[in-house]
């Protein structure tokens, strides 16, 4: 936005915290994210982070849990995210972004018996796709990922998709937990 007037603000660590948790791309601006965030929850978009929203089944509700201070981290540049499910999330699309073929090759991957990717909710889990109304997620484009993993698995997976874009799960891609790898 060229011709817009910028003026500087303090921000507390939280609240940058919560603008970080709310990057979808790592070369998006904060007041990209900003706009996005509270802009768009007036126009019936998404919701401002935090805010509870209706679970999967029978109108429960569902808040996103978090836990530490997750970042992914691609080529050196950080993103911090909420939770483990959107540091994963955010690891897959950059990683989309930046190889495009990369989604097509990790959907032939699969763990004992669910797929990494898939193009619809109940290809991911083979055998028991009734998961997919609880555990499927949008990834982007028409993809969905499994949300329903833990910590151990997402490494493993984040490995095999490093493995599929050429880099080095450890130093070109990595995700951590309060500044640990995972």
């Amino acid at each position: 936005m060229p011709d817009q007037t910028y003026r500087a603000i303090e921000i507390d660590v939280d609240v940058h915290r919560a603008i970080e948790r709310g990057r979808l791309a790592l070369g998006e601006s904060e007041n990209e994210i900003l706009r996005r965030l509270l802009l768009s929850s007036r126009r019936g978009g998404a919701k401002p982070l935090g805010q509870v929203s209706p679970g999967p089944a029978r109108g429960t509700l569902r808040t996103t849990r978090s836990r530490g201070l997750w970042l992914v981290e691609i080529a050196g540049q950080r993103i911090a995210a909420g939770n483990l499910k959107q540091a994963y999330r955010i690891l897959l699309r950059e990683l989309a972004r930046a190889h495009p073929h990369f989604l097509e090759a990790f959907a032939e991957e699969k763990g004992r018996a669910r797929r990494f990717v898939a193009r619809t909710p109940a290809a991911l889990y083979g055998r028991s796709p009734h998961l997919a109304r609880r555990h499927a997620e949008p990834l982007a484009d028409g993809w969905y990922f499994d949300s329903n993993l833990s910590a151990d698995q997402v490494a493993k997976r984040a490995r095999v998709a490093a493995r599929l874009c050429g880099l080095h799960y450890g130093s070109d891609v990595r995700i951590l937990d309060n500044l640990r790898e995972i």
